[in-house]
């Protein structure tokens, strides 16, 4: 739960009076909010701007299909929501961001953003990136 905070410049003069300062890794536990903890096994993240992706639509599944992922590998949640992640050390996944800009890339993940869902269903534009996006991963992979 605990970091010890050794590195910082500044903590020299601590460490001269015998004092060790630590800095929590998770200090979300400590807030009223329980916090999301994700499985090393996962290997696609669906990110959204207000509510959650919903796993059983078909276009989605079309994606997680393409891109060779068990549905069982892939979790939806909120931009709000990644404030509260704990993430496992050596952690890597797809990160996807549907309808939202990139907030933050903590995750060491690989980003395909796109358009919100009704958008993207009705723009063969958007889909055509999002493929692209698609093929471009499987080709470096």
């Amino acid at each position: 739960m605990l970091v010890n905070n050794r590195n910082k410049p500044h903590t020299f003069v601590f460490q001269e009076l015998g004092i060790t300062l630590w800095k929590l890794r998770y200090p979300v536990v400590l807030d009223n909010i329980n916090p999301i903890k994700l499985w090393p096994c996962l290997r696609l993240l669906l990110i959204s701007s207000d509510i959650p992706i919903l796993l059983d639509d078909p276009f989605v599944k079309d994606v997680i299909r393409a891109m060779r992922i068990n549905p069982r590998e892939v979790y939806a949640l909120t931009v709000d929501q990644i404030k509260i992640l704990i993430i496992p050390s050596e952690f890597s996944c797809y990160c996807w961001w549907i309808g939202t800009k990139v907030v933050s890339n903590n995750l060491n993940s690989i980003c395909l953003t796109t358009p919100s869902l009704p958008i993207l269903k009705c723009d063969i534009h958007a889909k055509r990136d999002l493929w692209r996006q698609i093929s471009d991963i499987r080709l470096n992979a």
